[in-house]
């Protein structure tokens, strides 16, 4: 038992000896793994000034310029609906026929009538006409009553035949009702009547047509709005500016507008007042109805900061950016936005024209970490990856990068320079693991491109030297300390 215990405590203390050997090899093979693997990409844009026209937003809502309610004025079987509905209709293009037989009829009727009431008025007129020549000459065969009752006989034909012309007047136009017109040019809506029925005033509205161009727009302002642009502008301050809405979708309408309408009374349950715009509708894109963003720009317009709407996020903050700096890192900056422009949109705080912001790849990177950086002209057209535009918050790391290398080179440390870069960094880190296991010859014919070693020092701390010295691929704000150590290590 005694030659057991004692095997058994050496096993114990050979595995206490050997767990850390264990521990520190696992780290450094991580630390290995983290260091070689890329960098996430992202596309960046260096932020710049546009002239941007300051905008005062609305709501408003489109109507027709002109809008028509179809009804029957006659009674009647609907026999034709010849217009197509949603299509545009000419004034005067037949919308419905209702059957005319009844509406003939009384017309010959009404006519007969007039006819009638003619013979019937030329004959007691003639008779007043004798009458009346008898009584020119005195005649005793006629009387003052005879007389008096031919002229009244004269005048109720004639009333007669007035009130049968009245009734075909109204015959002709009950006729002309059976065929219902369109009053303007415009669009047909969605008819409420098939062929077949019987409809009549009381059918209701048959189908609506509306004028599509131009169109208007409604919207209100602010009575203390309206006071101060009255005011500025009896004082010659006022700014010039042009009507313009932005649709449901976001699109902001082609054409401009201008005022139409500004209403002669304030609405005292809002305290506002009516403005009516008028824009054209060539492609018919606007429809009555439609709630749209009214924008009032100014005519002079300024420099200020626009971003890609793609690169701004939002959080419980407000919206934010992520700004690369000079050393590649990405940094949350909250921001203050204003009107849309385009596929852009404004920013009024956060941000100074030369900053470089993050426009894709915005979900791989968080704020600290290191990015490789794909830049973009603003207008959207993405650059070479190795090239950065001149001016920007992160364009310093290539400059020094070549100033730290001609010092190198200056100070004789050309290998250390030579070991910059993806391959220079694995072959400094199969050194350090060379080191680890035994001290060889070959680990002494490479010194000179690692950092001096100290007498007894430990397979972990070659390790971390040589990482320190591959870091340089990583970052070259990183790389340009490094080399600057390396040559003060050479000067001494």
């Amino acid at each position: 038992m005694g030659q057991w215990g004692r095997l058994a405590g050496m096993s114990r203390v050979l595995l206490a000896l050997a767990l850390p050997l264990f521990v520190s090899a696992c780290s450094d093979n991580k630390k290995t793994d983290t260091a070689n693997q890329p960098l996430p990409g992202v596309v960046a844009e260096v932020v710049t000034e546009k002239s941007v026209s300051d905008e005062t937003t609305f709501v408003g809502q489109t109507r027709s310029s002109q809008s028509v309610d179809i009804q029957a004025r006659v009674k009647g079987t609907l026999l034709e609906r010849p217009f197509e509905e949603g299509r545009e209709v000419k004034e005067g293009a037949v919308l419905y026929k209702i059957d005319p037989s009844q509406f003939e009829a009384d017309l010959l009727a009404a006519q007969a009538t007039l006819d009638k009431a003619k013979a019937s008025s030329d004959e007691k007129n003639l008779t007043l006409a004798r009458y009346q020549a008898l009584v020119d000459k005195n005649s005793p065969g006629v009387s003052e009553a005879q007389y008096d009752v031919a002229l009244s006989q004269a005048k109720q034909a004639d009333a007669e035949v007035s009130s049968g012309k009245a009734d075909v007047a109204n015959a002709k136009l009950n006729l002309g009702y059976a065929t219902i017109t369109s009053p303007l040019n415009g669009r047909a809506g969605i008819s409420t009547v098939d062929v077949g029925n019987i409809i009549g005033p009381e059918s209701g509205v048959l189908v609506t047509v509306v004028a599509l161009d131009p169109i208007e727009v409604d919207f209100s302002v602010g009575e203390r709005i309206y006071l101060d642009y009255m005011e500025a502008q009896k004082e010659g301050t006022a700014q010039a500016f042009t009507p313009h809405i932005r649709l449901s979708n976001g699109k902001r309408y082609p054409h401009p507008g201008k005022v139409y309408v500004v209403n002669n009374e304030v609405d005292p349950a809002t305290g506002t007042i009516a403005l009516r715009l008028k824009f054209p509708n060539p492609d018919r894109l606007l429809l009555p109805g439609q709630y749209v963003t009214v924008l009032l720009t100014d005519a002079e317009p300024k420099k200020q900061v626009v971003v890609p709407q793609a690169a701004v996020q939002q959080n419980q903050s407000g919206p934010f950016v992520l700004v690369v700096d000079s050393n590649d890192e990405v940094q949350s900056r909250a921001i203050k936005t204003a009107q849309r422009v385009g596929t852009g949109i404004v920013v009024t705080e956060g941000l100074v024209p030369g900053q470089t912001i993050v426009v894709e790849g915005i979900q791989k990177v968080r704020p600290g970490a290191k990015v490789k950086v794909t830049y973009q002209s603003p207008s959207g057209t993405a650059a070479n990856v190795e090239s950065k535009p001149v001016g920007g918050t992160g364009d310093a790391g290539s400059s020094d990068d070549q100033s730290s290398e001609d010092g190198d080179a200056a100070n004789g440390n050309d290998s250390s320079a030579a070991g910059s870069g993806a391959d220079g960094a694995g072959d400094a880190k199969a050194k350090g693991t060379d080191a680890k296991d035994t001290k060889t010859d070959d680990a002494t014919t490479d010194a000179s491109s690692e950092p001096p070693e100290t007498p007894g020092a430990s397979a972990d701390e070659k390790t971390k030297a040589a990482e320190k010295d591959a870091a340089p691929a990583a970052s070259s704000y990183d790389g340009q300390d490094t080399k600057m150590d390396d040559s003060g290590e050479a000067t001494q």
